[in-house]
């Protein structure tokens, strides 16, 4: 499939931000650090999806509209967050 078009749909923070659409959605889950934004960059031929060397950046659920057909949608890395840690230790003091 040629991809001719792709758009930055928004980014959901919560379960009642998501919009339903009747277009097919695949979905990109997986471990932090892993290369699921690059590879969605690489996919769609351009750089929308942000990609950091540093583990756990993708914060929110980001869509992606591609063809004006269907979504690719980037989910937050699991494992490994260095925001977590942070905020561990501010709730300690």
């Amino acid at each position: 499939m040629k991809i001719l078009s792709a758009q930055f749909k928004g980014s959901m923070v919560t379960s009642n931000q998501f919009f339903f659409s009747d277009f097919p959605k695949y979905v990109f889950a997986g471990r932090s650090n892993v290369g699921k934004s690059s590879l969605i960059n690489l996919i769609i031929g351009k750089k929308l999806a942000r990609v950091s060397s540093h583990p756990g950046r993708t914060e929110f659920i980001n869509y992606f509209l591609i063809n004006h057909q269907w979504y690719l949608i980037d989910l937050p890395g699991y494992g490994y967050s260095t925001k977590k840690k942070r905020e561990k230790k501010k709730q300690i003091n």
